[in-house]
């Protein structure tokens, strides 16, 4: 099976999801209609997008490039997405999620975490933790310390439903 024939049959996992496949040297060698739509038809160009200028930095970084990586909230070419970037040793494959940014979105949100009985500076905590920030930026935007921070994220995550707590130490 071709890459473009696997890539036909991944596409209909989501009419959403953009998906772009290129080769260890960042060629791009194929892209479904929703990843045209967010960075513009690459085949058979180098990619210089974001996903790849952050692939560079993780890149340059670890010991090993092979892996999988999620940049969340990244921003490619004006648009919000989560950026899934795997690298298997032959291909680097960049599955890109668009984020609604929709006030309906946001209304639903807030009244979820409303519901659950967070206060207004926990919900404003919220919001930044669902847009991707990490715990240093939301301490630097609100005038807090981290541990400040922590302190509110804790009294947060006790009043949601187990399965919304963080599995792991956000940065």
């Amino acid at each position: 099976m071709t890459v473009e024939e696997e890539a036909k049959q991944f596409m209909s996992l989501g009419s959403k999801l953009g998906l772009c496949i290129k080769s260890l040297d960042k060629k791009v060698i194929f892209q479904n209609t929703n990843c045209i739509r967010t960075c513009g038809s690459m085949v058979g160009t180098v990619c210089s997008k974001t996903c790849m200028q952050i692939y560079k930095q993780v890149e340059e970084c670890a010991a090993v490039s092979e892996g999988m990586k999620l940049f969340k909230g990244t921003e490619v070419d004006g648009h919000r997405v989560d950026a899934l970037i795997v690298n298997d040793g032959e291909q680097i494959t960049t599955l890109l999620y668009p984020l609604d940014e929709d006030q309906d979105k946001f209304k639903k949100q807030e009244a979820f975490f409303k519901e659950r009985g967070l206060t207004k500076s926990e919900l404003r905590i919220m919001q930044m933790v669902m847009q991707g920030m990490t715990n240093a930026t939301i301490a630097e935007k609100l005038f807090i310390s981290k541990a400040t921070l922590k302190t509110h994220l804790n009294n947060i995550y006790k009043k949601l439903p187990a399965s919304m707590r963080p599995s792991q130490v956000r940065g």
